[in-house]
Order: structure tokens, then sequence, then C-alpha cells
């Protein structure tokens, strides 16, 4: 509330300022002067929200998890739609290639978390054990998983392909 009060301020301010200096300099339209026009302001719309750090333990947590040892069969809670078995045996074929290189684990930052409704998106960047990094936007759906979130399964079957 007190940003949407300093916007309205300035928006105010702005406006008498343009106007006082359009009377002093004689402009009798402040488009004339080529300042950009004034447009009306609509009260009590909500301002955009400020991205959602909130997210970003149970996010992360997510990721942890998909990335972690074990089958993918469990850890379908975590994709949304679950998985199905021959998915399951190509992401573990993928994640035990990977474990042989030596890229796990993962860590992950994640960044300019957006949400809508029950949809957040965010640039994800996964940091190998051998130092590789790699950033690729992730849907995260809110579902049924322990952790509130479910990577959507396109996002996953993007990070499987890029990891394995």
């Amino acid at each position: 509330m007190i940003l949407k009060s300093l916007a309205i301020a300035f928006v105010t301010s702005a406006a008498a300022a343009g106007a006082v200096t359009a009377a002093a300099t004689g402009v009798s339209s402040v488009a004339a002067s080529g300042a950009p026009a004034i447009s009306p302001v609509v009260w009590d719309t909500p301002l955009p929200q400020a991205p959602a750090p909130e997210l970003q333990a149970p996010l992360t947590q997510t990721l942890s998890i998909l990335a972690g040892p074990g089958s993918f069969s469990g850890k379908a809670t975590y994709i949304q739609g679950g998985i199905g078995r021959i998915e399951a045996v190509a992401a573990d074929r993928a994640y035990n290639n990977a474990a042989r290189e030596g890229k796990f684990p993962l860590t992950f930052n994640i960044a300019d978390i957006d949400v809508n409704g029950p949809v957040a998106t965010a640039n994800v960047t996964a940091t190998a054990a051998t130092g590789g990094t790699a950033t690729q936007p992730v849907t995260f759906i809110a579902g049924p998983s322990p952790t509130g979130w479910q990577v959507s399964k396109q996002s996953a079957l993007s990070l499987l392909s890029a990891a394995g």
C-alpha cells in the first residue's frame, strides 16, 4: 500500500510540475512542447507484485529432489501428470550417465520468479559438480507434492535432455 501511495504521489507531483512548467513558459499545450502527455490514473488498480522470493526455497527443494539419487518412478509426484514407465527408465538412464560423468550433485539458483495463479515460471541455473552451468526457464505448477510444487512435464523433459 505504501508503494501505491508513493506512485500516486509521484504521478500527481509530475503532473503539477508539468503544468507549472508549461504555464511559466507560456505553452498552451503540454503535448505541443514535446513532453509526454499525462494519462489519467485509475485508482484502486493493484500495482504489479514483486517477484515471489518466498517460493525460492520450495522450488529449489523440488529441483533438488528431482536431481537427487533414486529412481524417477519414485519422483513422479514432483512432475506434473506423473511420469510413465518408459520415461522413468529413460530418465534413470540419463541420470546414471550424468552421475558417472561426475555431474552430480547439482546446485540450483532460481531467479526471476513470476507467479500467475497456480503457475510459477523462473530462470533456473544449474551448476554441476564439474563446474558446468546451464540456465533455462522452468515452469512450476502448484500441486500435490511434499513441497507443494511440481515441475511441468515439458520443463522436466527439457531438463532431462539438458542433463543427459
